[in-house]
């Protein structure tokens, strides 16, 4: 044992303590004891200062701190490196621990986030006994590597984590090679093999369009087992759909050779968690299972509700005449073509089914309707008062009972019009009416937008009635609702309601959510209308589940989420990878989340495209994936990024498309296949009849043009084996019928066809695809029909970019196809998607013959919407173009007077032009009205009048000019 001297002061002054050491403890003796304390339990070496009277040795172990004064002063030269030396050995194993550990962390397994601040954390407290004396001392070289490697996770850092994960990815896929080249019929790709591999804390793999997202799930399955790293029965695969699940199921079996592991859904998950914690397994309602069979259940028992509850009867009344519709403003659109397409695309009616041209007329109609007041929307004047320059008079009501008329105006308080209509125009319309009505003593009823938005126009309206001596009385309630049975009303918001239902009890809502929900809506008073409809419906299909002992889906998972949190059920699985990820809603990712905290060491792999987030209308939220991270936490993020189904040319074209929304996350899609020419072709025909005979079914446009059998002989021409074709619509009734493609099958025997809508065909693929139905309005694309707000207020937030889920939608039908995609399109009424792709995309547009009409389409709007655009139709005087808006727009204009083609305003200011660039002839117009000039005779020789010239009529336009007055274009 060797002993520490004190020093000379320290022989007088010094308390009695000695300290001595060997290699394996140092001894502390005092008058009345003796301290053994081991080399390992110092916290660090023992430290020497310099003192006036002598050294100080100062050392600490976890439990106390020890300080020795006055020690000779040559004692630091003797001892100190013996003791260094003999802690080394001590704590060596300490040391070797640390690091083994880690590295288990970051050789064995990759490394996860969650991991990272644990191991670091560990480093440093090592680093701490050992740094910095270690390098000052002679045993430095004793542990050189092992202090070199301490330092580094002492002061770890990002890059370093990427660095040991990218380590032992590549030592996997050296190790596992052979596995990933014969896992598929094709070995797998460098990015596929190493979202197979890469097991952090949450997944996320983005898999493009026909990226091969299934190969990875099924080569990770088999490589997790082949690794040794799981069992199949750690591994739970989620699929959302049985067909999805059991085509998985159908790989495995075929590609691991093993059917241990089984694709689950959802439901069947949350099906057996409540099995297991309530020891039987749920019975789960038909009305879960049938949506025919639901929503007949929720029309009974709305129209019980109505036929047995007064208060619910006036509620529904209420609904239907003020609620029904979201409104909006007429003043607050760009155009009043946009206001017409709003009221087109909504199918506004009114409850007899008018087409009316604002929400005023809409109210008026209904209350009219509600009162039993036979009425004629815009029926004739009954007095002749047509000119050959004005077409007869139609007052927007006409009473013919009390022989009354009701004129409803676009104006203010203040007699302003909507910032589209000429206001000076506007009002000479109203006095040639109201002068119109005084010469006739016909009785007019003037009520105004102004009055309809302070609250005014119904009370306004029954009290003009009353002052014409005529007593209204609502009409029994049982003939109002049996008219709206009649007129399909209660049914159609019966469907509403079921579908309500299940966002509803999806949402889990509490009073306070409810209370959010209203005041988020689009709409609050019809979103609280149709929540005060919604709730006894509601609660009596509760009580009806209940009742028969069943649930359903939307109960099923909230049951399985509160077994799990709850800790009444622990998760056994150790894996859980979830298959189209993007269409996850809260609730089931609530549940995986659940599933996963509830199994320590559990990690997440979810496969999903964000580009092809197109169920929001079921609840699926696009912002789980896009902000993955910020919901399940530490997460690595991975692409597969070269597609093995379409050529290059569609992927630039669809890429460019869908990446517009900047919420999108950004990915760069390589295609195998390369080709040099565009690959997308649009087809542009109008609705006219094709010149042979249509042998066809159905009586879609795209059928009876011949538009369907040009793009059939077109692929039939350069195929020579059995080809797959695909229609493909935003709606299924846009597709052809089996009827129909049972003809063309005839007609086209290598062509395998099929019908499919844009929904359905997602994770499809076919050699070509035939995309229809791309039109404006209620059933166009990108679908602008209003969701109600309630539903609205229900689903996840809205997106701010214009059509960002109807975009992603189009993705994915321009991404089925392998070899190339067919748009077909009457420019006329086309989607603002065809006139996107045609204006700034490498799209091929002439594989087909078109008409002058559907090439100059942009140029030939409506002038008195600004939104329409002019159709060609034929009618008693021959050809004419009139407004897509018709009949909310009645513009109409003659063609052109040489060719008979449309002619255009936008070329030339002041000028008419004809499109047909063989013809060019020109028509100069008014330069205060925009309607044409035209030749007229006077006196004094021929001038240019404007075609508006009513004579002594109030609204004559009076424009005249020289025949040498007007600058031909030429001449300018």
């Amino acid at each position: 044992m060797n002993s520490i001297p004190v020093s000379l002061f320290g022989r007088v002054f010094a308390s009695k303590a000695r300290l001595a050491f060997d290699q394996h403890t140092l001894v502390i003796r005092q008058a009345n004891s003796i301290t053994t304390i081991g080399w390992h339990e110092l916290l660090a070496p023992l430290s020497f200062s310099y003192g006036v009277f002598g050294q100080t040795i100062r050392f600490a172990t976890a439990e106390q701190n020890y300080t020795f004064l006055m020690r000779a002063y040559g004692t630091h030269r003797q001892i100190k490196t013996n003791c260094e030396q003999h802690w080394l050995h001590a704590n060596m194993t300490k040391l070797n621990a640390v690091l083994t550990k880690i590295s288990q962390f970051v050789e064995l397994r990759y490394l996860r986030q969650s991991h990272v601040a644990s191991l670091k954390q560990a480093a440093l407290a090592e680093y701490k006994r050992w740094l910095p004396w270690i390098k000052q001392s002679p045993a430095l070289h004793l542990v050189a590597n092992k202090i070199t490697l301490l330092e580094q996770y002492a002061n770890w850092h990002e890059q370093l984590t990427i660095h040991l994960q990218q380590r032992y990815l590549t030592k996997q896929l050296k190790l596992h090679a052979r596995f990933f080249d014969a896992v598929e019929t094709n070995p797998l790709t460098l990015s596929q093999r190493q979202a197979c591999i890469i097991d952090d804390d949450n997944n996320l793999l983005l898999a493009g369009a026909g990226t091969g997202k299934t190969s990875v799930m099924i080569g990770r399955a088999g490589y997790l087992v082949t690794s040794q790293q799981a069992q199949y029965s750690d591994i739970l695969l989620l699929a959302y759909g049985r067909k999805a699940a059991d085509e998985m199921d159908e790989r495995i079996k075929n590609k691991l050779a093993s059917d241990k592991i089984k694709a689950a859904t959802f439901h069947s998950i949350g099906l057996a968690i409540i099995a297991k914690v309530e020891h039987t397994k749920p019975s789960m309602s038909v009305l879960a299972q049938d949506e025919q069979a639901k929503a007949k259940w929720v029309q009974q028992c709305f129209e019980s509700l109505i036929d047995n509850n007064e208060r619910y009867r006036t509620l529904v009344l209420d609904y239907f005449s003020k609620y029904y519709y979201v409104e909006k403003n007429e003043f607050d659109f760009k155009t009043l073509g946009d206001y017409y397409s709003y009221l087109n695309d909504n199918d506004i009616r009114s409850l007899k089914g008018e087409k009316v041209k604002s929400f005023g007329e809409l109210y008026i109609a209904n209350w009219l309707f509600y009162h039993g007041i036979d009425y004629h929307y815009e029926a004739p004047y009954k007095i002749a008062v047509k000119t050959i320059e004005r077409s007869q008079y139609k007052p927007d009501f006409y009473l013919p009972e009390y022989d009354i008329y009701i004129e409803y105006y676009g104006i203010d308080e203040a007699g302003n019009t909507a910032p589209y209509i000429d206001k000076a125009q506007y009002h000479g319309a109203i006095d040639w009416k109201n002068t119109t009505h005084a010469s006739n003593n016909t009785h007019c009823i003037a009520l105004t937008y102004g009055q309809h938005k302070q609250g005014k126009l119904l009370s306004e309206l029954e009290q003009a009635l009353l002052s014409a001596n005529i007593q209204t009385q609502i009409l029994p309630v049982e003939s109002l609702l049996e008219s709206l049975k009649e007129t399909g009303r209660i049914t159609v918001l019966a469907a509403l309601f079921s579908q309500l239902l299940s966002l509803y009890k999806a949402a889990y809502l509490t009073d306070a959510d409810e209370v959010d929900v209203i005041k988020r809506s689009l709409d609050v008073k019809q979103t609280t209308q149709a929540l005060a409809l919604l709730k006894p419906i509601i609660f009596n299909y509760n009580a009806y589940l209940q009742q028969c002992g069943e649930i359903d889906f939307e109960d099923m998972i909230s049951k399985a989420i509160g077994y799990v949190e709850s800790g009444q059920f622990v998760s056994p699985w150790r894996y859980i990878m979830v298959d189209e990820f993007q269409d996850i809603s809260h609730s089931r990712a609530r549940l995986v989340k659940a599933l996963r905290d509830s199994r320590k060491g559990c990690s997440v792999f979810a496969v999903g495209d964000d580009w092809q987030a197109i169920y929001r209308f079921s609840g699926a939220d696009i912002k789980l994936t896009t902000q993955f991270k910020t919901y399940f936490g530490f997460t690595t993020e991975a692409q597969l990024d070269t597609t093995f189904r379409f050529n290059n040319k569609i992927a630039e074209v669809a890429s460019a498309f869908i990446s517009k929304n900047p919420a999108q996350l950004n990915k760069t899609i390589t295609s195998l296949t390369q080709v040099t020419q565009p690959a997308v072709s649009i087809l542009r025909r109008g609705n006219k009849a094709p010149t042979t005979l249509n042998h066809y079914h159905s009586e879609l446009p795209e059928l009876a043009n011949g538009a369907i059998d040009d793009v059939l002989n077109a692929i039939s021409g350069t195929v020579c084996k059995p080809t797959t074709v695909y229609f493909l619509a935003r709606f299924w009734f846009q597709l052809p019928t089996h009827t129909d493609i049972n003809a063309m099958q005839a007609k086209y025997p290598l062509l395998k066809i099929q019908s499919q809508s844009f929904h359905a065909a997602k994770g499809k693929e076919a050699e070509y695809v035939v995309i229809i139905g791309l039109q404006k309005g209620k059933h166009g694309f990108p679908c602008e029909k209003v969701t109600p707000a309630i539903i609205d207020a229900l689903l996840p937030d809205q997106e701010s970019f214009p059509f960002a889920e109807e975009r992603r939608l189009f993705y994915v039908a321009l991404s089925r196809a392998k070899k190339r995609a067919y748009i077909i399109a009457d420019m006329a009424n086309a989607s603002s998607f065809v006139t996107e792709l045609i204006a700034e995309y490498d799209v091929e547009l002439n594989e087909f013959n078109t008409d002058i009409a559907q090439t100059h389409s942009s140029e030939i709007n409506c002038m008195r919407c600004d939104t329409g655009v002019l159709k060609e139709q034929t009618g008693r005087f021959g050809l004419f173009f009139s407004c897509s808006l018709f009949p909310r727009c009645e513009h109409k204009e003659k063609p052109c007077q040489q060719c008979q083609s449309p002619m255009t305003r936008s070329r030339h200011a002041g000028f008419k032009l004809c499109v047909n660039e063989s013809c060019n002839h020109m028509q100069p117009l008014c330069d205060k009205c925009g309607a044409e000039m035209v030749l007229r005779n006077s006196k004094k020789g021929q001038f240019w009048g404007c075609k508006n010239f009513k004579g002594n009529d109030p609204l004559s336009c009076k424009n005249g000019k020289d025949t040498t007055a007007i600058k031909w274009p030429e001449q300018v």
